[in-house]
């Protein structure tokens, strides 16, 4: 995520609204809902994160 928003999010001003958290598929998966607002993509979508050890491994925008 931190190299995602350093050259693909930097200068639209994102803001990231919590929408829902569901479980995903697995047991160590999330489905996230966020509304995104800013100078880039606006609008609603889900974002499937994957956890190792406590920490996100993968995520998926969808």
């Amino acid at each position: 995520m931190r190299s995602w928003d350093r050259t693909d999010n930097i200068g639209v001003q994102s803001h990231f609204e919590l929408v829902e958290v569901q479980p995903g598929t697995d047991s160590d998966s999330y489905v996230v809902t966020l509304k995104v607002s800013g100078n880039g993509f606006n609008g609603t979508g889900p974002m499937t994160f994957r956890l190792r050890d406590g920490l996100i491994a993968s995520l998926r925008i969808s």
